[in-house]
C-alpha cells in the first residue's frame, strides 16, 4: 500500500518532517511513503494512492484515484480538503486542536483577568505598583459561554471549568451527551440570550460558511455585560467587525480576545490594531511543536484499522 504526503508548510510548526516520516514507515513497515511538495503534483501522482494525507484535495481528485481508501488532514476546517463528491472515500479531518487552543484561550483570558498589561507596562517603567490588582476576580466564580461547542469548544470547556469556571455551551443541536461535570448546560443558539447576557467571558468556537457568517450581531453584543470580554478562536466571518469595534469603543464590552479575522492579514488600516484591551493572535492559537506529533497519532490510529479491514 502506499500513502501520498503532502504536508510542506510555511509555518514549521504545521509542517510534516523526516521525523515523521520516519516514525510512521517505523509504525507501518509495509507502507510506502511519497513525498510532495505542490498539490499539482499530487494530483498527478494519484493513480496508485491508497491514502493521501495533505492541506488540500479538490473534489474532482477523487476520480484521479481508483484506489483510494482515505484523505487525512490536519486541518479542522473544510474549507480546502473537499468531500468526494460520490461518497466514496472518507476524509478524516484534525480533531486534535482543541487542546492547544484551549491553552491559546487562557492565555488571552488570563492576560485581561490578571491585568498582564498593566504589569507588562509597569515593569517597562521599573514601577513597583499594586494599584487596581485588587478588582481581578477569579475566574472560579465566572461565568463563561462557549458558543461553538464542537471539539473545539469541549476542549475549551475542560480547561475552564478545571479553574472552577462555570460553563454553559451553545451548539446547533443539543443532546443529552453535552451536559456533564464540566458544562452545566448546552443550549440551541435561539436560546442563548439569558446566558449571553450573565456571561463573563464569551468564546466564539464557531465553523466558517454560510450558516455562520454574521449569527453574532450588534444585538449579541449590546445584551453582553459590560464587563465581558469576547474571544474568538473560529472563524471571522461569524460577525462584522464593525460591530465588534462598535461595542469595544462604546464601552457595550471589555474587551476581546481576537486570534481570526474576517480579513487575514489583519490590515494595518484595521481600528483593532489601535483599540485598548483587544488581543490580536495572526491566526496561530493552534500552532505548536506539538501539532503535528498530534495529528501523526490522530492519523496513525485511523490508519491502523483502514489497513486491517483492506486486508
Amino acid at each position: 500500500m502506499k500513502i501520498y504526503l503532502n504536508l510542506d508548510s510555511k509555518v514549521d510548526a504545521f509542517a510534516f518532517k523526516k521525523d515523521h516520516v520516519r516514525e510512521l514507515e517505523g509504525v507501518f513497515p509495509g507502507l510506502e511513503t511519497v513525498r510532495v511538495h505542490k498539490t499539482s503534483e499530487l494530483g498527478s501522482g494519484l493513480a496508485d494512492a491508497d491514502f493521501v494525507a495533505t492541506w488540500r484535495f479538490p473534489a474532482d481528485f477523487y476520480g484521479q484515484a481508483p484506489r483510494l481508501k482515505a484523505v487525512f488532514t490536519p486541518a479542522a476546517g473544510r474549507e480546502y480538503v473537499d468531500a468526494d463528491p460520490n461518497g466514496r472515500v472518507p476524509v478524516f479531518y484534525g480533531t486534535f486542536h482543541g487542546i492547544l487552543m484551549a491553552e491559546s484561550l487562557l492565555s488571552m483570558m488570563l492576560y485581561f483577568n490578571r491585568k498582564m498589561e498593566f504589569l507588562i507596562d509597569n515593569k517597562g517603567r521599573r514601577l513597583w505598583s499594586r494599584e487596581g490588582l485588587s478588582e481581578c476576580r477569579s475566574l472560579m466564580v465566572q461565568r463563561a459561554l462557549i458558543v461553538g461547542y464542537g471539539n473545539i469548544g469541549r476542549a475549551c470547556a475542560r480547561a475552564l471549568s478545571a479553574l472552577g469556571c462555570s460553563v454553559t455551551g451553545v451548539r446547533r443541536t443539543p443532546s443529552p451527551s453535552d451536559t456533564n461535570k464540566r458544562v452545566r448546560k448546552v443550549v440551541r443558539f435561539e436560546e442563548m440570550g439569558p446566558f449571553l447576557e450573565r456571561a463573563d467571558q464569551v468564546v466564539l468556537a464557531l465553523p466558517g460558511g454560510e450558516q455562520t457568517a454574521k449569527i453574532f450581531t450588534r444585538d449579541h453584543f449590546a445584551r453582553m455585560k459590560r464587563s465581558a470580554y469576547l474571544y474568538n478562536l473560529g472563524r471571522g466571518s461569524c460577525y462584522l467587525e464593525e460591530d465588534l469595534i462598535w461595542a469595544i469603543e462604546t464601552g457595550r464590552i471589555a474587551g476581546a480576545g481576537l486570534d481570526v479575522f474576517a480579513e487575514e492579514p489583519l490590515p494595518e488600516t484595521s481600528k483593532l490594531w489601535d483599540l485598548p484591551n483587544v488581543f490580536i493572535m495572526p491566526h496561530a492559537s493552534a500552532i505548536y511543536d506539538d501539532y503535528m506529533d498530534l495529528f501523526l497519532a490522530e492519523m496513525m490510529g485511523k490508519l491502523q484499522s483502514l489497513i486491517s479491514e483492506a486486508r
